[in-house]
């Protein structure tokens, strides 16, 4: 007998302008050659009585999320209040104001979906029709996520730039591919139907190299296309330049201890951010580069980099493991052994002369709106869990 799981099959909407494709949730069969026919659409009531366990896992956020997506839930939540039930969702988008907090509210749900889907490698399907095997539209789940790269070259006439996409030591060309973006910002992109996720890049700015390998500009409109599309999104992503100079700064200036709550674990750990002067990078930040670009007196255009000095950071890094806290697997600092979820602030209590001295700026949380010194008293916090060699001050 077939077993059956839970698949979500993304569906565009292509009379619903600037809104991303939405998820619906199904019943299917996984037979030997893949998914099935679909059975039902999933909702609770339908899965209890298949017997499908759902409580308690990330298909019970994503079935809420689903829920939450359908068409007739957004219009429902968003139609004006004088307007007539006939005013769907498309009349709705009509309305620039109304359109952006539509679409803002769909990002954020959406953004929590395919961060679950993908954590949990749930099936995820494409436009899939019941007439159909599902397997058929099944995507593919991208075990890197992608760097965008924008690429300079100088010309006699202007410049060429143009974008592509690094896979841990792969380069993408987007033209040579079929890519369908499926969220834009954070953003989601199907590659030959592999899902990915892109660091710090807006998907809808790929979308010219779609049938273009590159943009050639004009040195009469390099100012315009530099304001209005370059400088927007060249801080935040890594930069090749042909024919160039590059003015590369890779000195830390200084470093931030701050001390945050994991809100996965609800416990407190130790976050570092090295400030390079003109760009921070938090330790646990994949980012490695940050760029500038303008133009001198003579209209040439002049870049200034900022790169991460991987070794710099270690050397300092290890000036917190020596004393006793532990790098976990989000790159966070944390103190070991204890299930204290407090227990950083004893830790930081007992170190931070040391920390200062070492040249540690120390940023504290605050709770209930109230700030936490070092002052060496013992107190109780939320939940009744001690904190010793903490104060808090109104």
């Amino acid at each position: 007998m077939d077993s059956l799981c839970i698949c979500y099959n993304l569906v565009d909407h292509a009379n619903l302008p600037g809104i991303p494709p939405l998820p619906e949730a199904y019943i299917v069969p996984v037979k030997p050659n893949g998914l099935g026919y679909v059975e039902k659409q999933a909702t609770p009531p339908i899965l209890d009585s298949f017997g499908i366990p759902y409580l308690e896992t990330a298909h019970e956020k994503l079935l809420e999320i689903c829920s939450s997506l359908k068409v007739a839930v957004l219009e429902q939540k968003f139609r004006p209040a004088k307007k007539r039930k006939n005013f769907g969702l498309a009349d709705i988008l009509k309305e620039p104001k109304i359109k952006d907090v539509v679409i803002n509210h769909i990002h954020d749900k959406l953004s929590v979906f395919y961060a679950l889907v993908i954590e949990n490698n749930y099936p995820i399907i494409h436009n899939a029709q019941r007439k159909d095997p599902f397997e058929v539209h099944r995507l593919s789940i991208g075990k890197a996520v992608l760097d965008p790269i924008l690429e300079f070259t100088k010309t006699e006439d202007g410049i060429d730039y143009a974008f592509t996409l690094k896979e841990e030591e792969k380069v993408i060309i987007p033209q040579n591919h079929s890519i369908q973006i499926l969220l834009n910002e954070p953003s989601w992109i199907s590659i030959d139907k592999t899902v990915f996720h892109i660091n710090n890049l807006n998907a809808n700015k790929l979308k010219p190299f779609f049938s273009k390998e590159k943009i050639t500009i004009a040195k009469k409109h390099i100012k315009t296309y530099l304001d209005k599309v370059i400088i927007p999104v060249i801080k935040n992503v890594d930069v090749i330049a042909n024919g160039f100079d590059i003015l590369t700064h890779k000195n830390i200036a200084s470093y931030r201890l701050d001390i945050i709550q994991d809100f996965i674990t609800e416990n407190y750990v130790a976050k570092v951010a090295f400030d390079y002067g003109e760009a921070t990078f938090d330790y646990h930040s994949n980012k490695k580069t940050s760029s500038d670009v303008h133009l001198g007196e003579n209209q040439e255009i002049q870049i200034t980099q900022i790169k991460r000095d991987a070794d710099a950071e270690k050397e300092i890094i290890s000036l917190l493991t020596s004393k006793g806290l532990t790098i976990n697997s989000n790159l966070l600092l944390e103190t070991e052994g204890s299930e204290d979820p407090l227990s950083i602030f004893n830790w930081v209590q007992q170190h931070h002369k040391e920390l200062e001295k070492e040249g540690f700026q120390i940023v504290l949380p605050n709770f209930e709106d109230k700030t936490v010194t070092l002052d060496s008293h013992q107190l109780e916090l939320q939940h009744k869990k001690k904190m010793t060699g903490s104060m808090l001050k109104e």
